[in-house]
C-alpha cells in the first residue's frame, strides 16, 4: 500500500465523529488562526501568517490538511471516548472549503469509511503515538504496525463484543467483609506535551504548544511576573482542606482523631492577574498556590475567558476529586466564544497540569 497514513481528531474526545460517519467526511477549525477557503492561498501564504509557536503549529496541520493529503490517502479517526477503537476511512475528494460549517470546523475532505479496529490490537508503543495531542499528524513512528491491522478492518456499523467486566478488587480485610469494587475513572485522563521552567521564587512558567497556552504557577506569598498585567484569562487557586472525625473504641472508649485531607480549588476570571491575586490574599485563606492562565499570542476574548472557567470548573468536579466550595462560577455557558473545541482541549490542559503539580492525583 503507497498511500500516504494519516491521524485526524474528530474534535475533543470524538465529539464530531457520528457527524464524519453519517455525512462521510473529515474536517477541521483552527478558524481562529484560518477562517478563510485556503485553495485560494498556498503553503506558503499560510505558513507566512504564523507568527509565534502554537500559530506555527496551527499552519502546519492546516498545510497537511488542505495542501499534502491527496485521494486515496488513509485517514484514522481515534473513537476512544465512546467505543475505544480507530475509525479508518479512504480520502475520495479533495480539500473544501464549507462557510456555513457548524463547529466541527469549515475546512472538510470527502472520505469513505473503510472500517474499524480496536484499541486493544494495538502495541504500548501504537497506544503512545496515536495519543499525540496534535489534531493532525503522520503515524510514521508505528506505521508498519498500523499498516498491518488496516488488513483485518472490523465492519463500521458492527458494536464491538462487550468487555468482560473486571472483577471487583478484595482488600486485605477479614474473611467476612464485603469485597470493594474498584470503578474506573469517569473519563481518560488528558495528555498534555508542556515545557516547564521554574525560577528562582519557585514560580514555574508552563508552557503547552496545542492548545496555545502560557501559564504560570506562583505561591501565595510571591507577585506573578509583571506580563500577567493587564492580560485576559483564568486562574486556579489551589490548597488542601483537612477535616476532622473523631471516634470512640474500644473498652476503655479510646478517643480516635482521623484528619481527612483533600485538594481544594477555586476557579476564576480576571483581566488583570497581579491585582486579583492581592485581593485573594486578603479575603481567600484556604489558598497556597495559583495556576494563572492564558492563551499564547493572540490573547483569550471576554466570551473565551467566560466559558474557559466554567469548562475547568466542570472538568475538576467531574474528577471528584477535590473540594470546590464556590457554587456558580462567573462564567456564563452562554458566552459565544469563537472556537470551543480549543476552549475545552484547554480545560482538559489546564486539568493535566494540576495533576503534575499535585493538586490531583
Amino acid at each position: 500500500m503507497s498511500d500516504e497514513l494519516w491521524v485526524v481528531r474528530a474534535g475533543e474526545r470524538a465529539k464530531y465523529v457520528d457527524e464524519f460517519i453519517a455525512e462521510s467526511y473529515i474536517a477541521i477549525s483552527f478558524v481562529d488562526f484560518a477562517s478563510e477557503d485556503l485553495s485560494r492561498a498556498d503553503e506558503a501564504a499560510v505558513r507566512a501568517r504564523a507568527s509565534s509557536g502554537a500559530e506555527k503549529a496551527y499552519a502546519n496541520q492546516l498545510v497537511a490538511f488542505a495542501y499534502r493529503m491527496q485521494v486515496s490517502d488513509i485517514v484514522i479517526v481515534p473513537r476512544l471516548a465512546s467505543h475505544r477503537d480507530y475509525l479508518v476511512a479512504r480520502i475520495v475528494g479533495p480539500y473544501e472549503y464549507v462557510p456555513d460549517a457548524g463547529a466541527s470546523g469549515p475546512h472538510r475532505r470527502t472520505v469513505e469509511w473503510l472500517g474499524r479496529f480496536k484499541y486493544e490490537d494495538m502495541s504500548q508503543a501504537a497506544t503512545n503515538t496515536m495519543g499525540a495531542i496534535l489534531t493532525i499528524f503522520r503515524p510514521t513512528a508505528v506505521e508498519p504496525e498500523l499498516r498491518s491491522l488496516l488488513t483485518a478492518l472490523a465492519p463500521l456499523n458492527q458494536e464491538p463484543a462487550e468487555a468482560p467486566k473486571p472483577r471487583p478488587r478484595r482488600t486485605a480485610t477479614p474473611a467476612d467483609s464485603t469485597p470493594v469494587a474498584v470503578a474506573p475513572p469517569a473519563r481518560p485522563l488528558p495528555q498534555a506535551l508542556l515545557d516547564i521552567n521554574l525560577d528562582s521564587k519557585g514560580r514555574a512558567r508552563i508552557t503547552s504548544g496545542h492548545p496555545a497556552l502560557l501559564m504560570e504557577q506562583t505561591p501565595r506569598h510571591v507577585d506573578p511576573q509583571e506580563d500577567w498585567r493587564g492580560v485576559p484569562g483564568i486562574y486556579v487557586l489551589t490548597g488542601t482542606d483537612v477535616q476532622q472525625s473523631l471516634t470512640r473504641t474500644g473498652n476503655e472508649r479510646t478517643l480516635t482523631a482521623t484528619l481527612i485531607v483533600k485538594p481544594w480549588a477555586y476557579v476564576g476570571l480576571s483581566e488583570d492577574f497581579l491585582g486579583r491575586i492581592t485581593s485573594h490574599r486578603q479575603n481567600k485563606p484556604e489558598w497556597r498556590r495559583a495556576l494563572l492562565v492564558r492563551r499564547d499570542g493572540r490573547p483569550f476574548n471576554s466570551d473565551d475567558i467566560k466559558y474557559l472557567e466554567r469548562r475547568v470548573h466542570a472538568a475538576l468536579e467531574e474528577t471528584g476529586e477535590v473540594l470546590l466550595t464556590q457554587t456558580t462560577p462567573r462564567g456564563n455557558l452562554s458566552a459565544r466564544p469563537s472556537d470551543t473545541a480549543m476552549l475545552d482541549a484547554c480545560a482538559d490542559t489546564v486539568v493535566a497540569v494540576l495533576r503534575l503539580t499535585g493538586t490531583l492525583i
